[in-house]
């Protein structure tokens, strides 16, 4: 018998956009909308729970309407984006979390997709994405446990900030996704 994990959907949102000079979650977004609209929009259609993390109130403004969507605010606002999910990473089995940045504006449902059905096929096992020449581990899917949560708050303890870190510390797979898709924006375009 296989048991279901259940699988959540976190933004990350809560960057002081430095480098980009202005909050990138507002930003235009082709579609339309603002980066943190489409992400939101991506994740949504998937028919998860969206949780964005931020520091921002015009996020919570922006995303009051939007069903399935809540906001939060960062429990600890600068210290980056392993401190962020530290306290809400999931200690049970059954649980996991779709990491994705706000950062990434031509993230699709369709690369989302491969990323979680890649997942299913060992879900006790991170899936990270990559582009085809590095990995981009703001986006992936991280199963929650004991184990994995004690080595998060352990990494925390011990004041380092670096995803690649903890995530050198867990087991997990690259799952290549269409680079075209995993573009990180710092910079203005």
């Amino acid at each position: 018998m296989t048991t279901k994990i259940e699988l959540k959907a976190v933004v990350l949102s809560g960057g002081s956009s430095r480098r980009m000079g202005r909050d990138k979650a507002l930003l235009p977004h082709g579609a339309g909308s603002t980066w943190l609209e489409h992400i939101t929009s991506q994740l949504s259609s998937l028919d998860l729970p969206v949780l964005v993390l931020t520091i921002h109130p015009s996020h919570q403004h922006l995303l009051q309407h939007k069903p399935g969507v809540n906001v939060q605010r960062d429990a600890n606002p600068g210290a980056g984006p392993l401190q962020a999910i530290a306290p809400l990473f999931p200690a049970h089995q059954r649980q996991a979390l779709l990491i994705a940045p706000v950062d990434m504006p031509d993230l699709q449902a369709d690369g989302l997709r491969q990323l979680i059905a890649s997942w299913k096929q060992e879900p006790h096992t991170a899936a990270v994405a990559h582009d085809g020449e590095r990995l981009q581990p703001l986006l992936g899917i991280y199963p929650g446990g004991r184990t994995q949560r004690q080595s998060m708050l352990e990494t925390v303890a011990a004041g380092q900030n670096s995803w690649m870190t903890w995530l050198d510390q867990i087991p997990y797979r690259a799952i290549g996704l269409p680079p075209e898709q995993l573009r990180n924006c710092n910079h203005p375009l």
